[in-house]
C-alpha cells in the first residue's frame, strides 16, 4: 500500500531522505538507514569541534562553523587537513594564462565536519561575472577520494545529463567529455583546435590519447573526443556512459553554473550527500579501519579562456564557455575542501541492549536524533534509545496500548485529542505526564536564484496569497492547463498562470525578478494530518479577505478560488491537514493507452517536512509529472505518471515548500515573512519573534502551552509550537527510568546550541528557564509512585491509577505549563487552535471528492502490529497518509 509507511533515514539531526531517485540499488541503503533510525545506534562524528554559527540567528543559522574553511585560489591545492598545500600554482605552467582570472578568488565553506545529508553554505569573492553565466562562474561537485593529493575526476559526481540549460553553456560544460585538441600545447595567440572543428568551440590539450595509460577514451565516442569514467567507490568499474551513471539530473548534488555577480561576490548552498544518498560516493561510511569515509567538495573555477588558450570575445556563440570542468587542464584550476561526515552506520551491536522506544511529531526529529547519539555513545551500547516520526493517531495508540513498547511519544497537542479533532470522541487514557522538549515553529522556506543569483531575502507573503497557492487556483497548477497549455476552465480565465505575476504578490515583493518557465511554483505539500498543520489555516483564517476569497469572491483584480475547493467550505474554520481534491484531466490520448493525469500525478506530496526542505534546496521538484511507458501503474499495468522535471538550474530557480524551522536551518533554506493583508507587520521565524509569541502563548485544559496566530504579541512569529514528550506512566521502574533520564539530558546539555552531536540544532528556541524547570520537575515525577484512584496507595512507580498533577500538584511546581499526570477527565476537550475561533468537534479536513478514503484506523492498526512484524530492531515510522486521503 504505497505512501502508508516510509522509511526514516538516521543522521544527527535530521531525517535523510533520498532526493527523487527510485533506483533499487537505493532501497538496500534506506532499508538499513530504517534500521539505523528505528535503533539510534549512530556513533558521535569525528574531528573536532564544530560549534554554532553566532553570526547568524538560532531558528534560521546556517552559515559559519567552528569548522569553517576559507581557501584562497592562488594558495595551490590544500590536503586532507584543508591547511598544508600539497600542490603550489606554477606561474611556469603552460595553462598560467588561466591564473589572472582566479588569483583573487577566495572561497568560504561554512561548515566542514559532523557532516550528515544537509546544506553547507558556500560564498566567494573574486573577479566579476562577464555576462549572465557566460564566464567567471564556479562549477561545485562532491568527490571521495584518501589520497593526500586529493580526489581524481573519476571519483566526482559531474555530468548528470539533462542539467545544462540552453544558452547558458557549450556542448560540454556539463558533461563528462570534451574535445581533444590536435595539438598538446596551448596557445593564446594560436589556440589548437579539435580536428575538423574551430579554436572557439574548446579543446583541452592537456588530454592526451597517445599519453601511456590513458583511460578516458570511451569506447562509444570518437577519438577526437575524451570522456572522464566515473569509478563508483570501492570499485574498479569505470562508467563511460550517462545514463549508466549511478546519479542523473533527478538526484544530483552537482552544481554546473554558481553564477558570480557583478562585483565579484558570490554565494550558495551546496547539499551534502551521504552514503544513502551517493552510494556511489560513499560519505560517511565505515570503511575497513573502522572510521567513516571523509569526502571532498571540489570546486572548479571558469574564467574567459578555454584551456586550450581561446579568449572570450563578447556575448555571441564563441563566449560561451565549452570545455568540460573534468578535463586535465581545466581540472588541474581546481579548489578542493576535505568534508567529515558522521558515521552513516551503526557502532552497537545489534542486540547489544533494549531498544528504549520514543516516537512522534516530526518537528522535534532533528533535536531528537542528536540527543539520540550523545546519549546511546555515552552509555556504550548500554542503553538505547529509539525514535519513528509518526503521526498523532499513533501516539495515541501506542501511549494507550498496554502491550506497546514506545512510552513516549513526543507531542504539540494533547494525546487523544486529533480524535475529537476528527469528528470522534476522546479515548480513555492511562495517566500520562507532559514535559515540554522544544519550541520550533513551521513556516514556508524559498529558494530563489533568479537573474541576479541567489534571492537571500525572504519573500513576504498574505494570508490570502497562501489560501491561493493552497488550493490550486494559480492557472499552471492545473492539470487541463499544464496538459495542454489551454487557458483553463471558465472559472480561472481571470486567474494568474503563476504567483509570480498575482499582483497581489508584486505588491507585496517589489523588485523580484519575474520568473515564470516551464517548472511548477506550486509549494511542496505534506499530506498528513496535524495540529501544526491546523495552525497554519488558523493563521491564513485571520484575514477577512481570505476568508471571503475562500467563500468564492473575487480579489479586486478577479481572481476567484478554485471551485473544486470553494466546496469543501475552507473559511468556515482551520482544519488539519493540505486537502487537494483530484481534478483530473483527459490527455486527449486513447483511455486504453494512457489515463487521465489527476492532480496528484502533477502535485504529488512530499513525504514529510524534512522532505520538502531537502527538495527545495535542492531545487528538485516532484511536481509535473509527464507519462512513463516503462513504469509500472499502481494496479501493475504497464506506464504511469513520472516526476520529469529535471534539478532547476541556477538563474531559473523558484521553488517553495511547507517545513519545520528546524529543517529550514539545515538545508539553509529563506523563510518566508507572514505578514499581514495590507503588507504591514511582517515577520519571519527568527529567535526574537519565536520568544515573542512563546510569551503570548495560552495554556490548554491540560496544561499545554499554543500560541494563538491571532494574537502571538507585536513582532511574535504566529505559527510557533510547543513540543512536549507525554509519557505514559504504568511502566516499568525502569522504563520510567530512561525516558526520566531522557528528559533532563533533553533540556539541560541538549539546549547548548550546536552542531555536534548532543547539542540544540539550528531551528530550535532555547527552553526558557520556566519551561526546563517544568520538564525538570516531570522527569522527577516520572520517579514517583503513581496513586490508584480506587485504593488510594502506592503500588510503584508506572502501575495503575489515574494519574495525578493535572494541576501542578503531586510535588511539582507550577511554572508555566504545568507537568500533567492526566487521565482521560483531564484530556478530554477538544484542542482549540485559537481562543477566537475554538475548534467545533467534529470540525476535520472535508473528504476529497475524488478517491476519499479514511487511513487513520488502519493507521493506527500499522502502528501496533510494527513491533510485531519488524521486531526491536526495525520500527517502520507512519509519517503520512497516501496521497488524496481525506478526513
Amino acid at each position: 500500500m504505497p505512501g502508508l509507511i516510509t522509511r526514516a533515514q538516521i543522521t544527527r539531526a535530521r531525517i535523510t531522505r533520498a532526493l527523487g531517485t527510485r533506483a533499487a540499488r537505493r532501497r538496500a541503503a534506506s532499508a538499513f538507514a530504517a534500521a539505523a533510525a528505528a535503533l539510534g545506534l549512530l556513533a558521535l562524528g569525528t574531528g573536532g569541534p564544530a560549534k554554532a554559527d553566532t553570526s547568524s540567528d538560532q531558528i534560521t543559522g546556517n552559515g559559519i562553523t567552528d569548522s569553517a574553511v576559507t581557501v584562497r585560489w592562488d594558495a595551490g591545492l590544500l590536503g586532507p587537513d584543508n591547511k598544508t598545500t600539497v600542490k603550489p600554482r606554477d606561474s611556469a605552467d603552460p595553462y598560467a594564462f588561466m591564473h589572472a582570472d582566479f588569483k583573487d578568488l577566495e572561497v568560504t565553506v561554512g561548515q566542514t565536519e559532523n557532516l550528515v545529508h544537509q546544506a553547507i553554505k558556500v560564498t566567494w569573492k573574486g573577479k566579476p561575472m562577464k555576462g549572465l553565466f557566460n564566464a567567471n562562474f564556479l562549477q561545485i561537485m562532491e568527490c571521495y577520494g584518501d589520497a593526500p593529493t586529493g580526489p581524481d575526476p573519476e571519483n566526482c559526481q559531474f555530468g548528470s545529463e539533462g542539467l545544462k540549460q540552453d544558452k547558458t553553456g557549450g556542448a560540454y560544460i556539463g558533461t563528462r567529455n570534451g574535445n581533444v585538441c590536435d595539438k598538446h600545447q596551448p596557445s593564446t595567440t594560436e589556440p589548437p583546435a579539435a580536428p575538423g572543428s574551430a579554436a572557439f568551440l574548446g579543446c583541452d590539450p592537456a588530454e592526451d590519447p597517445a599519453a601511456p595509460g590513458y583511460s578516458h577514451h570511451s569506447p562509444t565516442t570518437g577519438i577526437d573526443t575524451y570522456t572522464v569514467p566515473f569509478v563508483p567507490v570501492d570499485t574498479t568499474k569505470k562508467i563511460y556512459i550517462p545514463g549508466e551513471l549511478p546519479f542523473n539530473k533527478y538526484n544530483s548534488n552537482e552544481i554546473q553554473q554558481a553564477g558570480t555577480r557583478a562585483d565579484g561576490t558570490g554565494d550558495t548552498y551546496f547539499n551534502t550527500l551521504t552514503a544513502s544518498e551517493a552510494p556511489g560516493l560513499g560519505c560517511g561510511e565505515i570503511k575497513s579501519d573502522g572510521k567513516p569515509r571523509d569526502c571532498w567538495l571540489v570546486i572548479v573555477p571558469r574564467g574567459e579562456y578555454e584551456p586550450n588558450g581561446w579568449k572570450l570575445q563578447d556575448f555571441d556563440a564563441p563566449s560561451i564557455m565549452q570545455e568540460s570542468p573534468l578535463g586535465a587542464a581545466t581540472w588541474a584550476q581546481r579548489m578542493q575542501i576535505r568534508l567529515r561526515y558522521s558515521p552513516a552506520e551503526p557502532s552497537c551491536p545489534l542486540g547489544s541492549a533494549k531498544e528504549r522506544q520514543t516516537q512522534g511529531t516530526e518537528l522535534v526529529s532533528h533535536a531528537v536524533f542528536s540527543w539520540q547519539l550523545a546519549l546511546n555513545t555515552a552509555a556504550n551500547c548500554s542503553k538505547i534509545y529509539g525514535y519513528s516520526a509518526t503521526p498523532e493517531a499513533s501516539n495515541t495508540f501506542e501511549l494507550n496500548h498496554p502491550g506497546s513498547e514506545t512510552g513516549l511519544a513526543f507531542t504539540t497537542i494533547p494525546i487523544g485529542s486529533e480524535a475529537v479533532r476528527g469528528g470522534g470522541t476522546q479515548p480513555t487514557l492511562p495517566p500520562l505526564a507532559y514535559a515540554p522538549i522544544a519550541v520550533s515553529a513551521i513556516t514556508f522556506g524559498f529558494h530563489v536564484n533568479l537573474a541576479d543569483g541567489y534571492v537571500s531575502k525572504p519573500i513576504k507573503l498574505s494570508p490570502r496569497l497562501v489560501a491561493k497557492a493552497l488550493t490550486q487556483s494559480y492557472k499552471s497548477d492545473l492539470t487541463d492547463v499544464r496538459a495542454n497549455g489551454g487557458a483553463g476552465p471558465d472559472w480561472a480565465r481571470q486567474n494568474p498562470t503563476f504567483m509570480t505575476s498575482d499582483p497581489e504578490f508584486m505588491k507585496l515583493n517589489p523588485g523580484l525578478p519575474f520568473r515564470s518557465g516551464s517548472s511548477l511554483m506550486a509549494p511542496l505539500l505534506t499530506g498528513d494530518h496535524s495540529g501544526v498543520i491546523q495552525q497554519v489555516w488558523a493563521w491564513v483564517l485571520t484575514d477577512p479577505a481570505a476568508r471571503a476569497w475562500l467563500g468564492g469572491q473575487r480579489d479586486e483584480n478577479g481572481m476567484i478560488v478554485n471551485e473544486l475547493y470553494q466546496k469543501l467550505d475552507l473559511g468556515s474554520g482551520p482544519v488539519d491537514s493540505f486537502p487537494r481534491p483530484n481534478l483530473c484531466f483527459n490527455t486527449g490520448a486513447p483511455a486504453d493507452d494512457i489515463p487521465d493525469r489527476c492532480t496528484l500525478n502533477l502535485l504529488p506530496y512530499t513525504e514529510n517536512f524534512d522532505d520538502s526542505a531537502s527538495r527545495v534546496r535542492a531545487a528538485n521538484n516532484p511536481e509535473g509529472a509527464d507519462w512513463n511507458p516503462n513504469l509500472r501503474s499502481p494496479s501493475g499495468t504497464a506506464g504511469w505518471w513520472e516526476v520529469n522535471q529535471p534539478i532547476e538550474f541556477p538563474g531559473q530557480i523558484f521553488m517553495w515548500g511547507v517545513m519545520d524551522t528546524a529543517s529550514l536551518a539545515n538545508y539553509g533554506v529563506v523563510p518566508a515573512e507572514l505578514c499581514k493583508a495590507d503588507g504591514t507587520g511582517c515577520v519571519s521565524p527568527s529567535t526574537a519573534s519565536i520568544t515573542t509569541a512563546l510569551g503570548s502563548a495560552k495554556e490548554d485544559s491540560s496544561g499545554l502551552l499554543h500560541v494563538d496566530p491571532a494574537n502571538a504579541g507585536s513582532g511574535g512569529y504566529p505559527l510557533t509550537t510547543v513540543t512536549y514528550a507525554a509519557v505514559r506512566r504504568n511502566q516499568d521502574a525502569a522504563a520510567l527510568s530512561d525516558y526520566a533520564a531522557l528528559i533532563k539530558y533533553a533540556v539541560n546539555e541538549g539546549q547548548r546550541p550546536g552542531v555536534e552531536p548532543g547539542q540544540l540544532p539550528h531551528g530550535f528556541l532555547p527552553l526558557p528557564e520556566s519551561l526546563r524547570g517544568t520538564a525538570m520537575a516531570v522527569a522527577d515525577l516520572l520517579l514517583t509512585p503513581v496513586i490508584t484512584a480506587s485504593a488510594g496507595e502506592s503500588e510503584g512507580p508506572g502501575t495503575g491509577g489515574s494519574g495525578t498533577g493535572g494541576n501542578g500538584t503531586g510535588g511539582v511546581p507550577d511554572t508555566g505549563a504545568r507537568p500533567v499526570a492526566s487521565s482521560s477527565a483531564s484530556s478530554a476537550a477538544p484542542f482549540a487552535v485559537t481562543s477566537a475561533s475554538p475548534q467545533p468537534a467534529a470540525l476535520s479536513t472535508p473528504a476529497l471528492e475524488v478517491g476519499a478514503v479514511r487511513w487513520a484506523l488502519l493507521a493506527v492498526m500499522i502502528a501496533g502490529l510494527s513491533g510485531a512484524v519488524g521486531g526491536p530492531l526495525l520500527r517502520l515510522a507512519l509519517s503520512r497518509r497516501p496521497p488524496g486521503a481525506g478526513g
